[in-house]
């Protein structure tokens, strides 16, 4: 279970994160907002296989806190 969420699969680790994490994949894209260079897997029903932040919904925000610009209209859809 995610330890975020409690709600869906902790099917992603974090191989740089001190410690043994499980997350859902978009729990683990929030808790890597500043964190965006970390090494993720996702288990695949046998082994943990590489993935990315990227892969998992990850956007890198420059500015703001890591949060996105509270100007642009696109996020206010």
């Amino acid at each position: 279970t995610c330890e975020q969420c409690c709600q869906a699969e902790g099917s992603i680790r974090c191989m740089s994160c001190i410690g043994a994490h499980a997350w859902c994949g978009p729990c683990a894209v929030k808790v890597h907002q500043n964190l965006p260079f970390h090494k993720v897997q996702r288990w695949n029903a046998t082994h943990y296989q590489a993935t990315s932040l990227m892969e998992l919904g990850f956007l890198w925000h420059i500015g703001h806190g890591g949060c996105p610009c509270p100007q642009n209209r696109q996020n206010q859809d």
